[in-house]
């Protein structure tokens, strides 16, 4: 069961923007999650309680913002020649990171102290920086797969 300081900082890790559809395969069209502005991709291969906390990652909920929000606020800030590669790029790392951090506390690899970290990492890229932003998410990208090794 996640407690309500996880969410809370997973809402550390986040922040506020428009989300942007992602298209989901046929095949997956029966497990995509649709509330207003979003689309992504429910992984078939989540038990029911991991499709809850995937989709709060992705969507967020009342305390906090989603990894949709995250994208597309960085995205907003991502030099225009470069948004189709990050925006593969994140929605990538989203559901990466999704797929680990909904599993059970006990098993997961990414906690919700690392999405702080991370959404750290990522906002003051693109706040200071937003041409350094595709070495942010590959940094992450690289410290995720660490993780799950």
């Amino acid at each position: 069961m996640k407690s309500a300081i996880a969410a809370i900082t997973l809402s550390v890790a986040v922040f506020t923007g428009n989300a942007t559809p992602v298209a989901a395969g046929e095949a997956q069209a029966a497990m995509v999650g649709q509330t207003v502005g979003y689309r992504y991709e429910i992984p078939a291969s989540l038990n029911a309680d991991e499709r809850k906390w995937f989709k709060i990652f992705q969507e967020g909920n009342l305390l906090s913002e989603g990894w949709q929000s995250i994208s597309a606020e960085l995205l907003a800030k991502t030099p225009p020649e470069q948004r189709p590669a990050q925006k593969v790029a994140l929605d990538n790392l989203g559901r990466k990171i999704g797929m680990e951090w909904c599993r059970a506390n006990a098993v997961r690899k990414v906690d919700s102290a690392m999405l702080s970290t991370w959404g750290d990492i990522l906002r003051t890229t693109a706040r200071t920086n937003p041409q350094q932003l595709a070495k942010a998410i590959a940094f992450i990208d690289q410290k995720v797969d660490a993780a799950l090794d």
